[in-house]
């Protein structure tokens, strides 16, 4: 599939027309970066995580790979009391391939005293730089394995506090589950401080969430620009649906509109989906994980399984936000473009504006939580067990081999 970045909503339409690959049914694997502290690694204090961690890293040492190199040094430094920034790289000549890759203290380098002289400081702003030469260097031959070339051990500046570091830039990052909890609860009406509290509760401390405010009201501050269609763009847009409608009878669309007459949310199917909806629209699954194109539009396809067991595709819609009315919006056009057959059941994630739109317009289907995103929440609710594999392989056991309530319970 092309970058939709580049593509205009009319071509975005037929792209995702064309070709849509939703798997949330059936498993799906998605990564988050671990920046906490590893947890095979049993210690006594802090001196003894730092002791075992640097003999991970000692020049000569085979590593995995680059992504998995950054958050070993950053579990490290958080172990130690600095911050990671991301350095200089090198690649093969006349090619893109990497050759070396550097990871500094962020204290690294200096202040650019030649560029900041020319602006008239507001505040004076604390000096980080110190200069320091603390880093991880890992270089491989062409075709062979990533090894740990240099290792920089000193600091010329003072580490943070044990009980500080959960501060540092490094080792913040709003994993899936969390943004997902994050927009959810801000959907749902509650402020972004509110929901930050609520979730620094639920982890026990604040030092336990993994980001802080600031972090949440940046997350929330980007989900909020670009999400209104520009005239131009929705005219290609409403131009294209009604070309479409007037050379397939069957096919249906509709847009929503915000006070300003400007596009908020689209929706639209064809005969295909409409006939597959009709064999196998018992089960459906909502998804809107995904985001796209240049205003940051939500991308919400509704997909089922049918009788082969392969995804099929019932309705796609973009959407410019998450509220309660803009769920309702859309599935009353759903229902409305379906003759108004309810499915039995319907799986989607544990998004609150969702849930009481689906409650208000679906009163007699079922509905679930889907389990991948169950397995996104959970590890946030386990605490100390998230450390147990022993525990992890019996979750496990439970949630993707019992196939009924009795057997779960059971197990």
């Amino acid at each position: 599939m092309e970058d939709t970045n580049s593509l205009s909503l009319e071509e975005l339409v037929v792209d995702y027309s064309q070709e849509v690959e939703i798997d949330q049914i059936s498993e799906i694997q998605y990564r988050d970066q671990d920046l906490s502290m590893p947890k095979n690694i049993e210690v006594q204090n802090e001196k003894n995580v730092v002791d075992v961690l640097e003999s991970k890293l000692l020049v000569g040492t085979i590593m995995n790979d680059i992504e998995d190199d950054y958050l070993l040094y950053c579990q490290y430094a958080h172990a130690k009391g600095f911050s990671v920034r991301k350095g200089d790289q090198r690649c093969f000549s006349h090619t893109n391939e990497l050759q070396s890759k550097e990871f500094n203290c962020s204290c690294e380098g200096s202040k650019d005293e030649k560029s900041s002289s020319k602006k008239i400081p507001v505040y004076q702003k604390l000096v980080t730089r110190t200069k320091c030469k603390a880093k991880l260097k890992i270089t491989r031959e062409r075709g062979g394995e990533w090894r740990v070339s240099r290792f920089f051990t000193e600091h010329n500046h003072e580490m943070f506090a044990p009980d500080q570091t959960y501060l540092l830039r490094s080792a913040r990052n709003i994993s899936y589950a969390k943004k997902s909890t994050l927009e959810a609860m801000v959907n749902a009406g509650i402020s972004v401080s509110n929901a930050v509290s609520f979730m620094e509760n639920e982890a026990c401390g604040s030092e336990n969430l993994g980001f802080i405010r600031k972090d949440a009201y940046d997350h929330m501050s980007r989900l909020k620009k670009h999400t209104k269609v520009e005239n131009g763009d929705a005219t290609g847009l409403v131009q294209y649906f009604i070309n479409k409608a007037n050379k397939e009878n069957y096919f249906y669309w509709n847009v929503q509109l915000d006070d300003d007459d400007r596009v908020m949310n689209f929706f639209f199917r064809d005969y295909r989906c409409a006939v597959d909806y009709e064999y196998f629209g018992d089960v459906l699954s909502i998804d809107t994980t995904y985001r796209t194109n240049k205003y940051n539009l939500i991308c919400a396809p509704f997909v089922g399984l049918n009788h082969h067991m392969q995804n099929v595709l019932f309705v796609l819609a973009f959407m410019s936000d998450e509220t309660e009315s803009s769920f309702e919006w859309l599935f009353r056009t759903f229902l409305d473009s379906m003759n108004g057959k309810q499915p039995e059941t319907i799986f989607s994630d544990q998004c609150q504006a969702m849930m009481n739109a689906i409650n208000t317009v679906f009163p007699h289907s079922h509905h679930r939580l889907c389990q991948w995103h169950i397995n996104q929440n959970a590890p946030s609710h386990f605490g100390s067990l998230n450390g147990d594999s022993a525990f992890k392989k019996l979750w496990h056991k439970c949630m993707t081999y019992c196939e009924s309530k009795d057997e779960f319970e059971t197990t």
